[in-house]
């Protein structure tokens, strides 16, 4: 992905498996370091939470547990109420709870009769026996956008961009003239080459392929890449990864169902490329794009030669 910047002053982070860049309007000095010092402070707080790369984290403890009672934090337990409640919308599609890995069982999702059993009062979790936890990057997305909401509402920082990978968030406007935000959307296909671009005053959005992802990668999928906007980056990012898993009909016969905030790009392996949204959207907010076929959230689509 690509942005305008403006002048802006970038803050770089490393954690949670993935490289994170931060964009705020220049400050001063003492300002600058502060920002350094709560983004290092957050993200190492997180990474020691849900990084699966840490022994010692929480996730892994809450997982080695399982069958057990676990105390987890005030954080652990609104992500895992954030899970529970996207696994709701998405009709179970979204599955949070896997079986431990065995030699029939490798990855496999935990039916729906089962599910971690919360204790409110001494705020601890029981997963059911030979189960754990993999949230599929809804930590990251969630802990940029906490991030995101600090800066904003705390630090009464105005304007800003968020990124991480395929995650994205910005608030405010690019630039002095008030100009919003412009993210240009990669063609995995050609290198150097776009598939489009989202003009976003403030939103997220979240960009996902199957393909670089070895654990759930499904290659019946006729999905390559789909990148999903909206208010929620959260939202965007479990949609994104849905839309991937569970290929182009299915997955945007769900998106269709649950969710009336987001709009979608999808590229298929058969390079061609499929819009969702408003149609209003078109030429406003979505701009430059080769669309094969429209799918328009009123339930409707049509086909190019239909559309012109």
């Amino acid at each position: 992905m690509t942005m305008t910047t403006g002048t802006f002053l970038p803050f770089h982070f490393q954690t949670l498996d993935s490289a994170i860049e931060l964009l705020l309007p220049y400050g001063e000095q003492r300002q600058q370091l502060r920002i350094h010092e709560i983004g290092n402070e957050w993200f190492g707080r997180e990474e020691k939470r849900f990084s699966h790369s840490l022994p010692e984290s929480e996730i892994n403890l809450l997982n080695t547990l399982a069958g057990e009672s676990c105390l987890v934090s005030n954080a652990m337990l609104e992500v895992l109420f954030l899970a529970e409640m996207y696994q709701a919308i998405t009709d179970g599609k979204y599955t949070p709870l896997l079986y431990k890995e065995q030699p029939s069982l490798t990855h496999m999702p935990a039916p729906a009769s089962q599910s971690w059993r919360v204790n409110p009062m001494t705020k601890s979790v029981m997963l059911p026996e030979h189960t754990y936890i993999h949230l599929q990057g809804l930590d990251k997305s969630w802990s940029l956008k906490r991030l995101c909401d600090y800066l904003k509402k705390t630090l009464s920082l105005s304007r800003g961009r968020l990124l991480s990978q395929g995650d994205v968030t910005v608030w405010g406007s690019s630039s002095a003239e008030q100009e919003p935000w412009m993210i240009g959307i990669q063609n995995p296909w050609k290198e150097n080459i776009k598939l489009g671009a989202i003009v976003m005053p403030e939103g997220a959005l979240s960009t996902y392929s199957p393909l670089e992802d070895h654990r759930d990668g499904d290659a019946s999928s006729d999905v390559l890449q789909c990148t999903v906007a909206g208010h929620d980056l959260v939202a965007c990012h479990v949609w994104a990864r849905l839309l991937g898993s569970l290929g182009l009909e299915a997955g945007l016969s769900l998106l269709a169902k649950r969710s009336d905030a987001c709009e979608a790009i999808v590229l298929t392996k058969q390079d061609e490329l499929h819009y969702y949204g408003r149609e209003t959207s078109l030429g406003h907010r979505w701009l430059d794009l080769q669309v094969d076929q429209y799918h328009f959230s009123d339930g409707h689509k049509k086909d190019v030669d239909s559309f012109t």
